[in-house]
């Protein structure tokens, strides 16, 4: 029961996030994100689409699938949409890691002036404290895209061995990633706090429903055309910290 409340004040957190940036008048710490975003993204998209159609023609080529009978064209369809919708998955996937580890001072910077905002309390500004800071962001990224990608990898490896598993790949694909951003999200939010590494995790995988709520909310908003990608992974540090502010005072 614990973890579908929680995921519904992550997922719910969202609009509270919007209403805070609209309260404090906070939208020109959106702007300088979002561009760089966007810029990722849109040179991560560039190369993904370059390469696809050179990994296209040489599967089929490998594959002695090229021709003009009916089955073999047929056959070059089937393969054509389901390697792209593998480019889109990977491109996606390291669009989000290229957002929390080139852009972890950014976040944590963010992060920390909606803490002082939201509870009244200054964490003290030191350039060492803030390097530590960030370094545990990248490190903690780094870490979950590993443990990420091994998951997602079994679940595809199980799923040609159990074909019935097919059919649900996506959905678990989609909240193991989720749940590896969510995590990375929540980890800001208790860096603020003082609270160690170890202690982060003990304490996230205790909100796990929290923290699904959190990553399956950027996952969708990335699937909307350019306004996802300019401001999804700042609402989520946002809705992220808010809301994990509201669980500690329930519990």
């Amino acid at each position: 029961m614990q973890l579908f409340r929680e995921f519904g004040i992550g997922v719910g957190h969202y609009s509270v996030a919007i209403k805070f940036i609209r309260q404090h008048n906070l939208w020109y710490w959106l702007i300088i994100p979002c561009l760089f975003n966007l810029i990722a993204f849109g040179v991560v998209g560039y190369f993904s689409w370059i390469y696809t159609g050179d990994l296209l023609d040489y599967l089929l080529t490998q594959m002695g699938v090229s021709g003009d009978s009916w089955w073999k064209v047929s056959l070059q369809v089937v393969i054509s949409i389901f390697v792209r919708l593998l480019i889109v998955m990977l491109y996606l996937k390291l669009f989000r890691y290229i957002v929390l580890i080139f852009f972890a001072p950014m976040l944590a910077f963010i992060s920390d002036k909606i803490q002082e905002l939201s509870t009244g309390k200054k964490k003290p500004f030191g350039i060492n404290q803030f390097t530590r800071d960030v370094v545990r962001g990248i490190s903690i990224a780094v870490k979950n895209l590993v443990l990420e990608m091994i998951v997602t990898t079994c679940i595809i490896l199980l799923s040609f061995a159990l074909p019935i598993l097919a059919v649900f790949a996506p959905f678990l694909i989609y909240i193991v990633e989720s749940y590896y951003f969510g995590f990375a999200m929540l980890d800001y939010r208790n860096e603020f706090v003082m609270l160690s590494a170890k202690e982060s995790r003990q304490l996230i995988n205790h909100h796990r429903g929290l923290v699904l709520g959190i990553g399956a909310m950027f996952n969708f908003m990335l699937f909307v055309p350019f306004l996802g990608v300019l401001v999804a992974p700042v609402l989520s540090v946002v809705a992220g910290g808010l809301a994990f502010n509201e669980v500690d005072k329930r519990s």
